[in-house]
């Protein structure tokens, strides 16, 4: 058990400043703690996304501090918060949780974000920053069979890939925006520019599949929930790694198939 102060300083610090400076510029969504509970923490649960089946799952596991990559959405309308907001928060008040969540942070990430995750994973290495310094390119050193791709992608993420081969069969450079990564005109251009062959994000839109057709990119989609495990995980292993059996760190999986 350790000082929950000496935690979250150490997630914080981990990160980084220039991250959590770029994250309050880009992110209206939550990028550091949120609620602070007990004093101190024995168990750490480590999730994609705040709910209460999550919340639930970590009161049962006995964790005192609960980090996500979407953290806790304080967006209301009219200032009234719906039910399942309120379910969320009385987990969170009764059982004195400290809650931390890290959008941008955990996408954007250099080091061990989910799209630098991604990369590393699929064995190309990062190159320049894509949305905005959300995602990243990527280059392999051989150029690489975009089907094979396909099923790397599958096992990599657990996940059915919605794919569109509109491009080039073999691939050299690709470009990664886990989530939500839904291209608009400029992030089209800037993938055009930077010789992008292939584009790997989570959640499709209707949109997109002709739109990199016809921009000659292949696509692959591989599900939101599914692309964004991988920066809280490797997190995880930091904090673990840091505090040893300190502290007890569990990453929790509630499926989603979004």
């Amino acid at each position: 058990m350790i000082k929950t102060e000496k935690l979250t300083e150490f997630v914080l610090n981990t990160i980084g400043t220039e991250v959590l400076q770029k994250a309050r510029q880009a992110d209206e969504l939550a990028n550091g703690v949120q609620f602070l509970g007990s004093d101190e923490v024995s168990r750490v649960c480590l999730g994609v996304s705040l709910n209460e089946d999550f919340l639930q799952e970590a009161v049962k596991a006995g964790a005192q501090v609960c980090i996500f990559h979407h953290g806790f959405d304080v967006r209301t309308y009219k200032s009234l918060f719906p039910s399942f907001s309120q379910k969320r928060l009385k987990l969170i008040f009764k059982h004195h949780l400290t809650i931390m969540g890290f959008h941008y942070a955990l996408d954007a990430h250099p080091q061990f974000g989910n799209n630098a995750t991604i990369i590393k994973k699929l064995g190309a290495k990062i190159s320049e920053p894509l949305f905005d310094d959300w995602g990243y390119t990527g280059v392999f050193s051989v150029p690489q069979d975009v089907k094979q791709l396909s099923l790397q992608c599958a096992k990599l993420f657990s996940h059915d890939i919605l794919t569109v081969f509109s491009g080039p069969e073999k691939v050299k450079k690709i470009g990664v925006v886990s989530g939500a990564g839904k291209p608009d005109a400029k992030a089209l251009g800037q993938m055009e520019a930077l010789g992008v062959e292939l584009f790997i994000t989570g959640e499709p839109s209707e949109s997109t599949p002709h739109k990199m057709k016809e921009s000659g990119i292949n696509y692959f989609a591989g599900g939101h929930y599914a692309t964004e495990v991988f920066g809280v995980q490797e997190l995880g292993k930091k904090i673990k790694a840091e505090f040893k059996n300190k502290l007890e760190v569990e990453f929790l999986d509630i499926p989603n198939p979004v």
